[in-house]
Order: C-alpha cells, then sequence, then structure tokens
C-alpha cells in the first residue's frame, strides 16, 4: 500500500470542520488486501516449508553421492593398483616363458647337432662302435658315457618344455585375471560416472531449489512489509473514523442544542407576540403588525431516504457514511439526546404514522424476532464482524429467527414503543457498544 493512498484517504478528514462533506471512509478494501496479503504469506510459507524439506533432502543425497563417488573411486584405485601389479607379474612371466622357449630352442639345437654328428660320424651304430674299437673298455665306457649325455639332454628338454607348460597356465591365468580386473574397473567406470551424473543433476535441482527459496523469501519479506503497512494504515483509518464519529456527534450536538435553543426562543417570541396582540385587544387598540406574524419554530429535518437493495451484497463496514435510514419519518430522537423518562437514546428514534414499512439497511441473518421488554417487538440482525442492528417498535414482524436477509427487505411495519411513542427506534452496535447511526447514514 503506498502512502500517497494513505495521504488520499486522510486528505478528506481534514475538511471535517469545513462546511463541504467529508468523504466516506471505510477500512473494507484494505481489510480485503490485507485477507489476501495474509492468505499470500500462509501459502508461500507453505510452499518454502515444503521447498525447505526437499532441498534438505536434495542435500543428503548429494552427501551420499559424493560417499559413494568417493567410495567407488577408491575401489577404482585398488582394482587400477592390482592390475597394474598382475600387468607386471604378467610381463615377468611372458618374459620367463620366452626366456624358457629360448633354452627350450638351444638345448633341443644342441641335441640334434649331437645326434646329427653321431649320425655322421657312424656312431648310430653301437654294434660297428663295439667292433672296430680297439679297446673294448674304453668303448663300453664311452657308449655309457653317451647314454647319460643322451639321457640329461632328453629329461632338460622334458623339465623345460614342463616349466614352459606351467609359465603358459600361469600366464593364461594372469590374463583372465586381468581381463576380469578390467571388466570390473569398466563397471566401477560407469558406475562412477552414473554418480557423478547423478550429482550433477541434484546439484541444479538444488540450486534451483535454493533460487526458488531465494526468491520466496524475498517475496514474503515484502509481502510482510505490505502487511505491516496495511495494518498500520487501517489503524490510522480507524482513528480517523472514529474522529470523524466523534466531530459528526459534537456537531450534531451542537446543532441539536442550536436548534433547541432556536425552537425556544421562537416560542418565547411567539409567547410574547401572543401576549401582546391580547393586550392591545384588551386595551381596544389595533394588534401590532408584528404580533400578527409568528416565528416559525425550527422542526426535525425528515428522514426519507429510506433503505432499498442498492446495499445489497456489500460489507456492512463499506456502508459507513452510506447508509439509508430503515424508515421515512422525522427524526425525532438523536443518539445521545435524552429521553422523556430520563434515559438517552443510543440509537436514533424516527416518528413516523403507524403501518409503514421497515427495511434492513444492510445483508445479514436475523438472530432476533421478538418482544422486547421496554422497546416493543424488536428484530436484530446480525451483519458480520461483529456488526448488528436493532429495529424495535414494530407492530408487526415479517421475519423469523434464522432468516436471511438482503438490503431493502421488510423486516415489518411500525408501530410504537412501550412507552407509547409512535415511530421507529433503531441502533448500530459493534461488539455490543452502541454506535451513533449519524455517522453511518447519508
Amino acid at each position: 500500500m503506498k502512502p500517497i493512498l494513505l495521504f488520499a484517504l486522510l486528505a478528506g478528514a481534514a475538511q471535517a470542520a469545513t462546511p463541504t462533506a467529508s468523504p466516506p471512509l471505510s477500512t473494507a478494501p484494505q481489510q480485503q488486501n490485507l485477507q489476501s496479503v495474509r492468505k499470500e504469506i500462509d501459502s508461500l510459507k507453505k510452499d518454502l516449508a515444503q521447498k525447505q524439506v526437499v532441498q534438505q533432502e536434495a542435500k543428503s543425497a548429494i552427501q551420499e553421492s559424493e560417499q559413494a563417488i568417493a567410495k567407488t573411486s577408491k575401489v577404482i584405485a585398488t582394482l587400477e593398483n592390482k592390475q597394474s601389479n598382475s600387468a607386471q607379474q604378467l610381463a615377468e612371466l611372458r618374459k620367463q616363458v620366452q626366456d624358457t622357449a629360448n633354452k627350450l630352442a638351444t638345448t633341443r639345437q644342441h641335441v640334434a647337432q649331437m645326434l646329427a654328428r653321431q649320425y655322421k660320424n657312424g656312431d648310430h651304430d653301437a654294434m660297428k662302435l663295439m667292433l672296430n674299437a680297439d679297446d673294448p673298455n674304453q668303448t663300453s665306457r664311452d657308449m655309457v658315457y653317451y647314454q647319460h649325455i643322451a639321457k640329461a639332454q632328453q629329461q632338460m628338454v622334458a623339465q623345460l618344455i614342463t616349466h614352459q607348460h606351467e609359465l603358459e597356465a600361469l600366464t593364461y591365468q594372469l590374463e583372465q585375471e586381468l581381463a576380469r580386473l578390467d571388466a570390473l574397473s569398466n563397471h566401477k567406470s560407469r558406475e562412477k560416472n552414473a554418480l557423478l551424473n547423478s550429482k550433477t543433476n541434484k546439484l541444479a535441482q538444488l540450486n534451483k531449489l535454493s533460487g526458488e527459496i531465494q526468491a520466496g523469501q524475498s517475496r514474503l519479506g515484502k509481502l510482510q512489509e505490505d502487511e505491516k503497512r496495511l495494518t498500520n494504515l487501517i489503524a490510522q483509518i480507524n482513528q480517523e473514523i472514529e474522529r470523524r464519529r466523534k466531530e459528526a456527534a459534537r456537531k450534531a450536538a451542537e446543532e441539536r442544542k442550536a436548534r433547541q435553543a432556536a425552537a425556544i426562543a421562537a416560542k418565547k417570541e411567539n409567547e410574547r407576540r401572543r401576549k401582546l396582540a391580547e393586550s392591545a385587544r384588551k386595551q381596544g387598540k389595533p394588534v401590532p403588525e408584528v404580533a400578527k406574524k409568528t416565528v416559525p419554530v425550527p422542526q426535525e429535518k425528515p428522514v426519507d431516504d429510506v433503505a432499498d437493495n442498492s446495499a445489497a451484497g456489500k460489507a456492512f463496514t463499506s456502508l459507513q457514511g452510506r447508509m439509508k435510514m430503515p424508515v421515512s419519518g422525522v427524526l425525532a430522537g438523536r443518539f445521545g439526546s435524552a429521553r422523556s423518562e430520563g434515559t438517552s437514546w443510543k440509537g436514533l428514534f424516527i416518528k413516523t404514522a403507524p403501518g409503514q414499512a421497515v427495511h434492513a439497511v444492510a445483508d445479514g441473518n436475523v438472530v432476533y424476532a421478538d418482544a422486547l421488554r421496554g422497546f416493543g417487538n424488536a428484530v436484530i440482525i446480525d451483519h458480520g464482524g461483529n456488526y448488528l442492528t436493532v429495529y424495535t417498535g414494530l407492530s408487526s414482524i415479517g421475519k423469523s429467527v434464522g432468516s436471511s436477509v438482503k438490503a431493502g427487505e421488510t423486516l415489518g411495519n411500525t408501530g410504537a414503543l412501550d412507552s407509547g411513542e409512535s415511530g421507529l427506534y433503531f441502533e448500530i452496535r459493534h461488539m455490543g457498544r452502541p454506535l451513533n447511526p449519524q455517522t453511518w447514514v447519508r
């Protein structure tokens, strides 16, 4: 609510002492705005609370993702270390296989060369060797020696072949282990990438939520400032309404006193003129011209602006300064003025002929429809917001308790109060306190 609006609303109040009529003041628009702001504040608080819960969940999920990523990274590091060790072992085994293969090839070459030499020299025929030898004993020893050499070479070849097979088996196992480690490492890498993508998405969601929460909190702060300004404005308008009410009551009292003084003066003057005319007639003299005329006695202003359906559907507080009277007639008893039995009016007494239709001044619900001691038949309407209107002195009642009425609807007909005064007695009450109806009517 801008300050200029407050100045515009209160500007009319400064003219209350001037002859021009002050514009009617009402807190209804501001109350409606305040309710709208408070409703938006409540809705925004709920939305922020929900988003903050989701934000906390996102933070927890990100923390869990980071823990899972760290755990997976540790597993990948361990696997990479195992892969490195296995690859080193595999390289060593492959070197050993190659070395063994080279030894085997060399040994086989030596055996082949020895056999070739024996075959070339005829050493392959042991019987021939025995028959051609000069020394049979030496020949026998040579035969045993050759057999030992051949056997040793064969054993060496067999051992090398066995060793080669063992190395090849170990190599195969290491290759299988490396393949397994590679597959597991690739799986863990994919798992880590998925976790990183998930974390990125959650961070994006968290950033979005944080931005929305920050914007919501900024909006909430502005709404709370609006709420404070509206509350202060309503309080100032209420103060101005109360000031106007008191001013109107003061003016009404002054007008009433002035009218009563004028009426007393007029009556005294008319009595003086009557006596002057009577004295002249007794003395046989012509009646003075001044004694032939009477001074008009001021009368109460007639009430002729009667409630109709123009106020239907409007909030009761919005009618202040624009309300119409429930019945036409003459205003014979004002708020706060003395009654004949010594009490004072807490509303307005409108003198009117019996049988006149009495109209509801605003929408509401009938909460009382029966005789009211001291006031005759009465109807009381609840207009909401702790506002009641009271209609008494009815000759007949046309509504029952619980009835819903609209502005301008007939509640009954005029009659008389228990004191015998003919007309309608009308009150406005707020929180049980009587208000001056003249500050509400046009």
